[in-house]
């Protein structure tokens, strides 16, 4: 039978609603659903082999790790790859391999996990945030970019939420020296038929937790020119270059054995993935778009995404009450969670305010990312698309006040 829509209530009725978890009722959800976490269990054999073997890492990546790059950078139509530790890892590689030194300028989207404002910083660089698109909640050429007469070192843009970033229209208003895509959570995603990761100089991937190419832990970075990679693979090997001296201050970021065999693994199943992840997406935006609750779309025409996340942006009123409804609905064992902006990262305005960096753009492009993403709540795509239905109607039955009609 189907579902039947109630018009959306007012944040104070949906709060005093008593018939709800969060007050001691039973959850709509029995239990959570089962998450995906994304670690192929087929390739444990091959892991142990590895353990047995007592070799997990080598200096400037052991033969697996080189499997993985080879298979990697065929997979995003790139000449180079380097497997490193982690996605982060991945990212301050990315943005050092670019030039984007102390003070250097490096557009980037207020769009975007904290891993890559935090490469930014790790490399002392200068960020100047662009603005969110409500509509994809990816970042936008839209609206005034500040960053004086010097030309920006690097632009940074990320994938977000498995959606995908208008790349060329944002580097070509841009200009930046370099263009950096954070994938990490969009493997798979196409821009006019373009895989993501392909369409900048330097693609960077995690392979973290929940993501579609999963390694446990690991990130890997994708290019075509030699120099860059030469760079990447220099700061993540302690800064030592082919001549074997510390050119630069480095880090350990090499990746393992271990994580290159999962991610090869994952690797093969990547297209059943983004399919499956895709098909959950569908069921639960097919949902909350029938009760006329916003949710993120792509570029119209252009993109495929692969998603990660479906987010809802919910209306202006929910903004004070957004924390509230986060719990309420986890309460109902529906697995919601919450992102800020990357300008509103705490640490961010004191850092930029003690280099002279903080003006009245980023005062004001903070307040606005803050009204929209103290709207937007996530769901995740890893489970089946029927759990995805229920976490779907039991959002909707909160939200209107029908709490209880899918127990």
């Amino acid at each position: 039978m189907a579902h039947v829509v109630e018009t959306l209530r007012e944040p104070e009725a949906v709060i005093a609603c008593h018939a709800l978890a969060i007050y001691g009722d039973p959850p709509i959800l029995s239990s959570a659903p089962y998450e995906d976490a994304g670690i192929v269990r087929e390739a444990a054999d091959e892991v142990a082999e590895i353990v047995r073997s007592g070799r997990t890492c080598y200096w400037g990546g052991g033969p697996k790790a080189r499997e993985l790059e080879a298979s990697f950078a065929r997979l995003t139509h790139r000449k180079h790859a380097f497997f490193h530790s982690s996605g982060s890892s991945a990212l301050i590689t990315a943005v050092f391999a670019t030039g984007a030194g102390p003070g250097r300028p490096v557009v980037i989207g207020s769009s975007g996990f904290v891993a890559a404002i935090n490469a930014v910083y790790h490399n002392r660089a200068r960020p100047i945030f662009l603005a969110t698109d409500e509509r994809t909640l990816q970042a936008t050429h839209l609206g005034s970019v500040e960053f004086g007469s010097e030309q920006p070192a690097a632009l940074l843009l990320t994938h977000f939420l498995g959606n995908v970033v208008d790349v060329p229209t944002i580097a070509s208003n841009v200009a930046a020296s370099y263009v950096i895509e954070d994938g990490g959570q969009a493997h798979g995603a196409t821009l006019d038929g373009v895989p993501v990761g392909s369409m900048s100089d330097i693609g960077s991937f995690a392979g973290s937790h929940k993501k579609l190419v999963t390694a446990g832990q690991g990130g890997i970075n994708v290019c075509d020119a030699s120099d860059l990679l030469a760079r990447m693979r220099m700061v993540g090997h302690h800064g030592k270059s082919a001549r074997g001296v510390g050119e630069v201050p480095g880090y350990n970021f090499r990746g393992g054995e271990m994580e290159a065999v999962l991610a090869l693994y994952a690797m093969r199943e990547l297209a059943d993935r983004v399919a499956a992840r895709n098909a959950t997406a569908e069921a639960i935006q097919d949902v909350l778009d029938g009760a006329g609750i916003v949710t993120a779309t792509p570029i119209s025409g252009r993109a495929k995404p692969a998603w990660f996340d479906v987010a809802i942006v919910l209306p202006q009123e929910w903004g004070p009450h957004r924390d509230w409804l986060v719990t309420a609905l986890n309460a109902e064992n529906i697995p919601v969670a919450s992102y800020p902006s990357l300008i509103e990262m705490p640490w961010l305005k004191p850092w930029m305010q003690s280099e002279g960096w903080w003006t009245d753009f980023e005062e004001d492009l903070q307040r606005s990312e803050k009204e929209l993403w103290g709207r937007v709540i996530v769901i995740g795509t890893q489970m089946s698309p029927e759990d995805g239905r229920r976490c779907g109607r039991g959002i909707v039955d909160v939200l209107t006040g029908a709490r209880g009609a899918t127990k």
